[in-house]
C-alpha cells in the first residue's frame, strides 16, 4: 500500500511539473514579401506614399506603366501574393495580409536611438527642444501607441524645417538597407496582461515615470538595445502598501497572470518576491535540510546569496566558514571528525584545504598524554581503533619496536 502511495505521489508531481520547453527553428524568408533590393533603384517615396499601405490607392503606384500594370490586368499572378493572402475569381476574393508584416524577419529596420533622442541637453544644443516619451509614445484608452511615421512627422517633416534635423525623405537616416531577425523584448507575453492606463499614478495618485519601469531605455542605442522591463521592477512598487493595494501583490499569480499556475515541486520566483522575503521552503528546518536543495540546484541559492563563490561544490564558502555545520559539536575534534573524515573525505574538503590537517595531525595528539607515558598504554587504543594509528604512523613506525629481539621483551 506504501508504495503505491509514493508512486502515485512522484507520479502526480511529475504531471504537474510544467514541461521544458524547446525553441521553435528560426523560420525561412516568406519569399513572397516585395523585395527592396530589387526596387533599391527607386525612391523610398515612390512607393511608400504617407503612412498607408502601398498599393491601397486601387494599387497605385504599383500599377504605373513604368512597373507592374501588366500583372494587373491578367489572371492573378505570384506579384498578387505580395499583398494578398489568397485570390479566387469565381467569386473574386482577395483578403489583404496584416500590414505591416509581423513575422520574424524586419526587412528595412530602424535604426533609432533612444538615447540620442532623451537626452535633453543634446537636444536643446541641437534643435532648440528636448522630448519625452509621450511625445513619440501617445496613450490611447489602455494602450501605449507604437511609434509610426506620423509621430516622427512632427519634428522631421521638412515644413519644420530643423536645420540640423534629419528630413522625413532621408529614409537612410532611420533605416538600414538589410533584413535581419527581428528582435523580441517584450515581457508582456503568454498568459501575462498588462494595462498601461492602470500604471499612470499609484495608490497616492503621484505619476509613475516611464523609466521607473524601462530602465534601460535612455541607454539604448539602437532598438536591439531597448530591453524589456525586468520582474524585479515590478516588486519594488507591488509591495509597497503605500503605492498598492494589498490585492495586487506581486506573490498574488492573478495579478498579472490570466489564471494561477502551481505544482507540487514548484515555488513563487525568487525576482517575484522583495529582498526581505525568503522564499516558501525556506522554513526553520531549512538551514539543516538545505544540503540537498543546494546541491540539486546551485544556481538557484546564487539569485539570492550573491556573495557566494567557485564550483558548485565550493558555493557555500562565505557561509559554511564562519558557520560551522551543525554536527561540528564540541566533542567534533577529540571524538568525532576521524570516523567522519574517513567516510567522506570530499565533504571536509569544501571546506578545509590540506594543510589545514596537517597542521593538527603534524603534533603530537593530546591522547598521547605526557612524553613517554603512551609507550605502554598504546596497545588497547590501537586494538580498539588501529585506524587513528595509521593516520599518522606508518607499519614501519610500529615495526621498530614490535620486531625487536624477544630480549627486550617487546613483540
Amino acid at each position: 500500500m506504501t508504495t503505491h502511495l509514493v508512486i502515485a505521489v512522484v507520479a502526480l508531481a511529475a504531471a504537474c511539473t510544467p514541461q521544458r520547453k524547446i525553441d521553435a527553428p528560426v523560420p525561412a524568408v516568406d519569399n513572397t514579401r516585395i523585395s527592396h533590393d530589387r526596387h533599391a533603384q527607386l525612391p523610398c517615396g515612390e512607393c511608400h506614399r504617407g503612412a498607408a499601405r502601398p498599393g491601397t490607392d486601387d494599387h497605385r503606384p504599383c500599377d504605373d506603366g513604368a512597373c507592374h500594370r501588366k500583372d494587373f490586368t491578367g489572371e492573378p499572378t505570384r506579384l498578387c501574393e505580395v499583398c494578398h493572402q489568397a485570390i479566387t475569381t469565381k467569386p473574386l476574393t482577395a483578403p489583404l495580409k496584416p500590414y505591416p508584416v509581423e513575422d520574424a524577419w524586419q526587412a528595412e529596420p530602424s535604426k533609432f536611438s533612444h538615447k540620442r533622442h532623451l537626452d535633453a541637453q543634446a537636444m536643446e544644443d541641437r534643435v532648440g527642444f528636448h522630448i519625452t516619451c509621450t511625445d513619440c509614445h501617445t496613450r490611447g484608452d489602455a494602450r501605449i501607441a507604437r511609434p509610426d511615421h506620423a509621430a516622427c512627422t512632427r519634428c522631421h517633416a521638412a515644413e519644420v524645417a530643423l536645420a540640423k534635423a534629419p528630413r522625413m525623405e532621408d529614409c537612410r537616416a532611420c533605416h538600414e538597407p538589410a533584413t535581419r531577425l527581428r528582435s523580441r523584448t517584450r515581457l508582456i507575453r503568454n498568459d501575462l496582461h498588462f494595462d498601461h492606463a492602470r500604471h499612470r499614478t499609484d495608490r497616492r495618485g503621484q505619476a509613475i515615470p516611464c523609466d521607473e519601469c524601462h530602465v534601460a531605455t535612455a541607454s539604448a542605442t539602437e532598438y536591439r538595445d531597448h530591453a524589456a522591463p525586468r520582474v524585479e521592477n515590478c516588486v519594488g512598487c507591488h509591495d509597497d502598501t503605500a503605492r498598492t493595494p494589498s490585492v495586487m501583490r506581486m506573490r498574488i499569480c492573478e495579478t498579472c497572470h490570466k489564471q494561477r499556475s502551481e505544482t507540487l515541486t514548484s515555488i513563487a520566483p525568487r525576482n517575484h518576491l522583495p529582498l526581505t522575503e525568503r522564499p516558501l521552503d525556506h522554513t526553520i528546518a531549512f538551514r539543516r535540510d538545505h544540503t540537498e536543495a543546494a546541491e540539486r540546484d546551485a544556481t538557484r541559492c546564487a539569485a539570492c546569496h550573491t556573495q557566494m563563490s567557485g564550483n558548485p561544490k565550493q558555493a557555500c564558502d562565505e557561509c559554511h566558514q564562519t558557520m560551522l555545520p551543525a554536527d561540528h559539536r564540541i566533542t567534533w575534534r577529540e571524538f568525532d571528525h576521524g570516523t567522519e573524515a574517513a567516510a567522506d573525505r570530499e565533504r571536509c574538503a569544501r571546506c578545509h584545504v590540506v594543510e589545514f590537517c596537517t597542521a593538527c595531525h603534524s603534533q603530537r595528539p593530546r591522547s598521547h598524554g605526557f612524553a613517554g607515558s603512551f609507550m605502554t598504554d598504546h596497545g588497547r587504543a590501537a586494538r580498539i581503533n588501529i585506524r587513528s594509528c595509521v593516520t599518522c604512523h606508518s607499519e614501519s613506525f610500529c615495526i621498530q619496536c614490535h620486531a625487536a629481539t624477544p630480549a627486550r621483551g617487546v613483540r
